[in-house]
């Protein structure tokens, strides 16, 4: 397809692919796993290797099952109702735990921890599913050129929406808002509501069939031929050295909030205003890189994203540090979440888009299912931070030294990489 090709239904699968995005980013506003999730788990007084665990979990659900996703899917030239089926599941558990956590009063404690556990592996589990096909849509109905204009408006308009929902969600776990524990139900209910407009919006898009597989490969075939792609493409192999370094940001990403509660002594309703400052972090960074990824091309974006992500605990670091007013250390330390969320916006034009500017298009979900498989790896390191802090009697300087130290190797693995657009 010509650069300048726009494919049929472009202009309405744009928006409904943006409204996708938007909402699904506003649901996770009311239900941030850097921010309320953990939060919540501290008011249940959860350990640190179990707030650690969670994140892992969460990461791993998401990415684990993608390869069984890209295998099924190789024959199917249609991958709609394969987002869906797994969407409609899981967006449900959201329902499911907002109602139980309302009738039991998060009570026992124990109990409200494991189903938290139990509904944060589905929910991830079905979006995990549901991205592999997802992915491949975007790649069809969306050209190279204007996926990352797609992304910075969907990333824009979420995060103006979810900036006002962080306000709210300051407001309902502040002592203002409704008691503990039914604060946190009406967080996910609203979490919930979100996530049935994103998938209202995919259920709108119109689909072409694409070019598939004349058969399910079996596993004996399939895997193969994977290991083929990671001994035989040498920039995929460097792009996938260079995500793995990448991961190490995930050894403090679930403890910049409990960093915030234990150390500087903050009170549980600033989890509603760190979602509202990185979400102007996303939206700030959206726009960049949005910009970038279509002028210049994922690359770029990619490296920029690992030196925006490398400031997140050098400032978690220096907060403590620097001579803050009580009063204004509450807003100093946002800067963390800040730069954390600009840091996840290069996700999508950067590594993601990547990935699908470099594969081949019969063979784009078996990438992007192997890509999200092997960054499953990276799960482990949240598990291996809450570890750390549990070993070193919670010693947040260690724990955020050596998170500075993994993502300085990152960078220059990330400028090596070719840039995919000269290369085709």
């Amino acid at each position: 397809m010509a650069e300048t090709t726009r494919p049929e239904h472009y202009r309405r699968n744009f928006w409904c692919l943006a409204f996708d995005f938007a909402f699904f980013g506003i649901g996770m506003a009311f239900i941030s796993p850097g921010t309320v999730i953990p939060g919540f788990l501290d008011a249940l007084n959860a350990p640190s290797f179990i707030i650690g665990l969670v994140s892992t979990l969460q990461s791993a659900s998401w990415l684990l099952p993608q390869l069984f996703a890209a295998r099924y899917l190789a024959d199917k030239p249609l991958k709609k109702p394969y987002i869906l089926r797994p969407a409609a599941i899981g967006r449900s558990l959201i329902l499911v735990l907002a109602i139980l956590i309302w009738a039991t009063g998060a009570r026992p404690p124990w109990l409200t921890i494991v189903l938290v556990t139990l509904v944060v592996i589905g929910f991830w589990s079905s979006d995990g599913l549901a991205s592999v096909p997802w992915f491949d849509l975007l790649s069809k109905s969306i050209p190279p050129t204007r996926r990352g204009r797609l992304t910075g408006v969907g990333q824009v308009m979420s995060g103006l929406m979810g900036f006002a929902a962080g306000f709210l969600v300051e407001w309902m776990l502040s002592e203002r808002g409704p008691a503990f524990p039914d604060n946190y139900a009406l967080l996910h209910l609203l979490g919930f509501l979100m996530f049935a407009g994103s998938f209202l919006a995919i259920a709108m898009t119109v689909e072409k069939p694409g070019v598939s597989a004349q058969r399910v490969p079996s596993w004996q075939e399939f895997l193969p031929r994977l290991w083929r792609v990671l001994k035989e493409d040498s920039t995929y192999r460097h792009y996938i050295i260079a995500r793995q370094v990448y991961g190490l940001g995930a050894l403090a990403m679930p403890f910049y909030m409990t960093f915030a509660l234990d150390r500087l002594g903050l009170p549980a309703q600033v989890a509603g205003r760190y979602t509202s400052i990185g979400l102007v972090g996303s939206i700030l960074a959206a726009t960049l890189f949005g910009w970038l990824n279509e002028r210049y091309g994922s690359k770029l974006v990619i490296a920029i994203g690992v030196v925006v992500s490398t400031l997140a605990p050098v400032s978690a670091l220096m907060t403590p540090r620097l001579p803050f007013e009580p009063s204004l250390v509450a807003w100093g330390y946002g800067l963390v979440f800040f730069l954390s969320s600009a840091a996840m916006s290069s996700m999508m034009p950067g590594w993601m888009t990547y990935v699908l500017e470099h594969a081949p298009e019969a063979e784009r979900p078996s990438y992007v299912g192997l890509t999200n498989t092997i960054n499953g790896i990276n799960v482990l390191l949240s598990a291996l931070g809450g570890a750390i802090l549990e070993w070193s009697d919670k010693n947040y300087d260690l724990l955020f030294g050596i998170t500075v130290a993994g993502l300085l190797l990152a960078w220059p693995l990330s400028l090596s990489l070719p840039e995919p657009r000269r290369v085709k």
